[in-house]
């Protein structure tokens, strides 16, 4: 069993390398195309075009190709941000790779109570489960990233606003949020710093900076931005309500761990607790325990009490996660 399990996935592993290996240079052709074509109607096209005036309307979205929606899609499925890779503490191709792995455990765990249906946990098992596990992880790490950044974001505008008052402009009120705030917040202010030093219109750069952080204070702190730099007007008191609204919004998450810290310490007892009662039980009676790994029967118990119990925790996180957002 465990010979055929180790070919299986093998063999699963090498259909999935040789799948994004084809996936990525079939991007890279259409972007090579998309170039080509593009450079072919710019020395085709006239040299005078005629004018064409059309109203300027403020909006942050962007035209995309069919090659970068078609990636986009893709990373949807499995909750990866492309924009905010190089933010992930590992490299983001990894991800997928470490959850193979798990879910080759869980397979293995699952194979022992379900024998009987091992086409099916095989088929299907190891493709849902690589799929929910991989998009747990993704989700994991940009809510922990998005955490911070709301966090930090009041500091972050209450800086802006007081340099404002000053006179100081925008773009060194954005360099000097970058030089005083803490990562994440630093990285994403240098960035906008840098590229309005550079040059880049102030709302192309915060157009840019909504579709990276897909987050609803970002977006209207680039909208207000906006408006303020092409109409002109005072913008220290937007920023002041929305700096104090967000303070609120994250006032009422941490109350929300407080009112659910006895769920998770529950379910942190409950998590522990099998293995604390396991290991006593390994002490004083280990000819009576160790059935559960030298048995058929033993082994499908083993493996159904632990993918419950996996199920359970994961339930209870569920539900918490729901209560604070």
């Amino acid at each position: 069993m465990i010979t055929e399990l180790a070919i299986l996935f093998v063999f699963i592993v090498i259909l999935m390398v040789l799948a994004g290996y084809s996936w990525a240079s079939l991007n890279t052709a259409m972007k090579r195309r998309e170039k080509f074509q593009m450079r072919v109607n710019e020395a085709v096209a006239p040299v005078a075009r005629p004018a064409n005036y059309i109203d300027e309307q403020i909006s942050l979205a962007k035209v995309v190709t069919p090659t970068e929606m078609m990636l986009q899609r893709a990373a949807n499925i499995i909750d990866v941000d492309l924009q905010q890779a190089e933010t992930y503490p590992i490299k983001w191709w990894l991800v997928p790779v470490l959850s193979l792995f798990i879910t080759w455990f869980f397979v293995f765990l699952a194979i022992h109570p379900l024998h009987s249906y091992a086409v099916f946990v095989y088929l299907i098992g190891f493709t849902a489960g690589w799929l929910i596990i991989t998009k747990f992880i993704f989700s994991w790490l940009n809510n922990r990233r998005n955490a911070a950044l709301l966090e930090q974001f009041p500091d972050a505008l209450n800086t802006i606003v007081r340099c404002v008052r000053v006179g100081i402009p925008i773009g060194e009120a954005l360099r000097t949020v970058a030089a005083d705030s803490p990562e994440p917040t630093r990285a994403e202010f240098q960035i906008m710093a840098d590229k309005v030093q550079i040059g880049i219109p102030l709302d192309i750069m915060l157009r840019e900076l909504s579709q990276r952080i897909k987050m609803t204070e970002y977006q209207f702190f680039a909208t207000a931005l906006t408006l303020q730099s092409r109409s002109g007007g005072g913008i220290t008191q937007t920023l002041e309500t929305l700096a104090e609204v967000i303070r609120k919004r994250v006032g009422l998450k941490q109350r929300g761990y407080a009112l659910t810290s006895e769920a998770r310490t529950s379910a942190m007892i409950l998590a522990v607790l099998p293995f604390v009662a396991g290991g006593a039980i390994f002490v004083m009676q280990r000819p009576y325990i160790a059935l559960l790994f030298y048995t058929s029967g033993g082994q499908a118990c083993l493996g159904a009490a632990i993918l419950m119990l996996l199920t359970g925790l994961g339930i209870i996180q569920f539900m918490i996660s729901n209560v604070l957002k």
